[in-house]
Parts: structure tokens; C-alpha cells; sequence
């Protein structure tokens, strides 16, 4: 039996997608919006305390889109935190964006191309798997759900038994089970008036997110689709960033739980390493 081999991807396929913004950071609003960034806030801080990782609190944060964003950025102008106003209101065009390039579902560590038991790992089919639906539910290049249907047929041929379980796909979601909103005790200025914010751009192990700090769909863009017109949608394996610039330092977080099952774009199996190589 031939063994697989994928196709390592360059970190630069991540990196281009989505790396013009990142999550705020709760911290930074002024208390005097508390009020108008409700929202905002309760979003932030759940995700930065259910994720590690900055390209998986911003994912969150996408996923899960505050739809009081447009208000809390008039407060910020409003209270000495311009800086951070400019990098809520980028995500408001950015969010869409990324999530349609699938830059969050593709955003997972890949295996080295000689390494069949860790591109046939449970977890790691499941990975792809989501990538997968999520290109392919949104027509983009890259990694589609032909290409997973070869790689885990071709697991399973050699007895794999990742291969044999039923996947699933999912997005990373906040659980706002007993959220209690944080005290807020900045007054604008520093950072929140004149910071130069970093950009969510690392990659997230692959493995899959416990508890209920992911939740799963029954197709990709489920959630994603449906959020697309509140800024939090699915989209394509190339996505160009937001030109709205700068993101925060804030999106790398002091997070505690479990790693979220993000993505980073993964090519076929040996069969297909032509046509996958093209698409990328």
C-alpha cells in the first residue's frame, strides 16, 4: 500500500489571510462605555478566557461578532481611546472577510509531509475535514472536501482507524454559561488612545478544542453563513486581510483553556498532490 504524503504549507498561506487585525482587548474600554460595549466586552472576555491562542480568541471574536461593535467604537472615539475604536471598527469589514477565506477553519498546524500516523491522527482528519467543507461550502481554493474524501479513503486503506469515525465540522464559539461581566477600571488614554496594536497571525495545534468552548455544526458555514451579515461569516482559502490595518496585542491573550481547532490550509494525498498544489 502507497503511503500519503501531504503537501506542507507555508505559514506565509495563514499569514496572509488573516493578519490585518485581532481581537480588542476588554481591558482597554473605558468604563465609561460599559453600556454602550456590552457586547463587545462580554465577547472579549469570553474568548480570551476559553482560548490560547490570538488567532483563536480573534477567531471567536469573528464567530461570535458583537452587534454592538459600530456603538462601542463611537464611544471609544469618544473617551480617549481612538486607537482601539480604529481596530474594533476594522473587524467590523474584517470578520467577514476571514472567516469567508476559511483563514480560521485553515488555521491548524500541519504534519511533515513524511509523516502518514500524524496526517491519518483522529484529529488531525478532522481538522481537514472541517477545512475542507468550509472551502468548499464557500467556493474557495485551496483544500476541498474531494481532497479529504481521497486522504481519509487512503487512511483507511491502510487501517487507520481515525478514518473510520463519523466528522463533523465546527467553529469557535464562546459559552457564555454563567458569564458575569467584568469591572472595568480603564479611563481611555495609553494604549486604548495611541497603542500600535499586533496582529493575530500564530497557528494553533492540531487538536481538537474541549468542552464547550467549541461548538459544532452540521456544515461548515452553518454558523459562519448566517453571521456573514453581522460581520461573522465563512469564506475563502486566500482571503486578503482588512486594509483597516493594525490589530491588537490585547488578542494574545491570558487565555486558560483548551486550545481551539483552527486550522492551517492542508493539501491532498499523493494522488492529488498535482491538483492540490495548484489550487494553493
Amino acid at each position: 500500500m502507497s503511503k500519503l504524503a501531504l503537501i506542507p504549507v507555508a505559514a506565509a498561506l495563514f499569514a496572509a489571510a488573516a493578519n490585518a487585525q485581532s481581537a480588542p482587548n476588554w481591558n482597554l474600554i473605558p468604563k465609561a462605555c460599559a453600556s454602550d460595549c456590552a457586547q463587545t466586552i462580554e465577547v472579549s472576555y469570553l474568548c480570551e478566557n476559553q482560548y490560547s491562542s490570538g488567532t483563536a480568541v480573534y477567531g471567536c471574536f469573528c464567530e461570535a461578532f458583537p452587534s454592538d461593535a459600530s456603538a462601542c467604537a463611537t464611544c471609544l472615539n469618544s473617551n480617549n481611546a481612538a486607537a482601539l475604536a480604529t481596530l474594533l471598527t476594522g473587524t467590523v469589514t474584517d470578520c467577514p472577510t476571514q472567516v469567508k477565506s476559511c483563514a480560521f477553519a485553515c488555521a491548524f498546524e500541519t504534519c511533515e509531509s513524511t509523516d502518514v500516523a500524524c496526517q491519518c491522527d483522529a484529529t488531525y482528519l478532522e481538522n481537514i475535514y472541517n477545512c475542507a467543507s468550509c472551502n468548499t461550502a464557500n467556493g474557495n481554493s485551496g483544500t476541498v472536501i474531494a481532497d479529504f474524501t481521497s486522504l481519509n479513503a487512503s487512511c483507511g486503506a491502510q487501517n487507520y482507524t481515525g478514518a473510520a469515525q463519523a466528522f463533523s465540522t465546527y467553529i469557535q464559539s464562546p459559552s457564555t454559561a454563567g458569564y458575569v461581566a467584568p469591572t472595568l477600571t480603564a479611563t481611555g488614554g495609553g494604549d486604548a488612545a495611541s497603542g500600535s496594536f499586533s496582529a493575530a497571525t500564530d497557528k494553533v495545534a492540531a487538536t481538537v478544542a474541549a468542552g464547550a468552548s467549541s461548538a459544532a455544526v452540521s456544515a461548515a458555514t452553518t454558523s459562519a453563513g448566517a453571521a456573514a451579515a453581522s460581520g461573522s461569516s465563512v469564506a475563502t482559502g486566500s482571503a486578503a486581510g482588512s486594509a483597516a490595518g493594525s490589530a491588537s496585542a490585547a488578542a494574545s491573550t491570558s487565555a486558560k483553556a483548551s486550545s481551539a481547532r483552527v486550522l492551517a490550509v492542508p493539501a491532498g494525498v499523493a494522488g492529488l498532490v498535482a491538483a492540490v498544489a495548484a489550487l494553493l
